[in-house]
């Protein structure tokens, strides 16, 4: 199978920033190293509104982000925010996957065939919508529906950054395999998600798909926040050419990458959350 090029961001109000910076500057910089290759991203949200790090409502919203128990006061700081423009919506994107007769090459590579979607955690994940009348639907709903539909067309792997891992869990697609997810976090995603095989000392884990899961191919899952990097990095040396590019990678952004194997224990969780004895 040849080296994956098309990236397909699925984001949402709250994600976490660094969760997709990380891993976009190292593709940006491969993208460069590797001219030969018709890298395309597609950024791709619910609607094609600006989506907010921060969970702020886009402002067609007819509804409120229920932050009680989220944040201090049931408040947040909107005026230090960054939005990032989605290029397609999920209906847009499953239409152009669809219909044989939609001309998937759209001028942009945006609604090219996926070779990996990527999703980021962040606060968005854990949050609800409130409308007017009282009823509640998770902030993520419409990522939801959009992943197992979008799954069957994925040429080579989905890849998670923190509590995105919760979010494909909540799916079912992650149901008796091997992940790992915001150490902080882990206890919350675990009791979401029983049935998944969470390795909360992980850095990162790539999980090889066995005849019985729904999904058919590879998932990257990482621990919080600055591990996308890592697992980043670890996707590129598998796929493009070895540990040697993914060095020279971290040395042009000058990121101290401890290389940490697959499924082993993370230093940080050493550090701060192991039991102690």
């Amino acid at each position: 199978m040849s080296a994956p090029t098309h990236y397909l961001l699925a984001i949402y109000p709250g994600y976490q920033l660094l969760d997709l910076a990380g891993p976009l500057d190292i593709l940006n910089i491969l993208s460069l190293v590797k001219p030969d290759l018709p890298f395309t991203l597609t950024i791709i949200a619910e609607s094609l509104e600006p989506v907010p790090s921060k969970p702020i409502p886009p402002s067609s919203a007819h509804w409120s982000f229920d932050l009680e128990a989220q944040t201090p006061n049931g408040e947040i700081n909107t005026t230090f925010n960054q939005y990032l423009l989605p290029d397609v919506t999920f209906d847009q994107y499953l239409d152009a996957l669809n219909d044989p007769t939609t001309n998937k090459k759209d001028g942009h590579g945006h609604l090219s065939p996926v070779d990996v979607l990527l999703i980021p955690g962040g606060i968005g994940t854990r949050l609800s919508r409130i409308s007017p009348d009282g009823q509640s639907v998770s902030n993520i709903r419409a990522l939801l529906d959009f992943i197992p539909k979008v799954t069957p067309h994925i040429a080579h792997a989905i890849i998670t950054v923190c509590t995105g891992s919760d979010a494909l869990a909540q799916t079912g697609l992650l149901d008796n395999r091997r992940a790992t997810t915001n150490i902080s976090r882990f206890q919350d995603v675990v009791g979401r998600n029983p049935t998944v095989k969470w390795q909360s000392w992980a850095r990162w884990v790539r999980s090889i798909p066995e005849p019985a899961d729904r999904a058919k191919i590879d998932i990257w899952t990482s621990a919080g926040i600055s591990a996308g990097m890592d697992v980043t990095l670890a996707f590129i040396a598998h796929h493009y050419g070895g540990l040697e590019l993914s060095r020279d990678l971290a040395k042009r952004l000058e990121y101290d990458w401890r290389e940490i194997p697959e499924g082993k224990k993370d230093p940080l969780y050493e550090k701060h959350w192991a039991p102690k004895v």
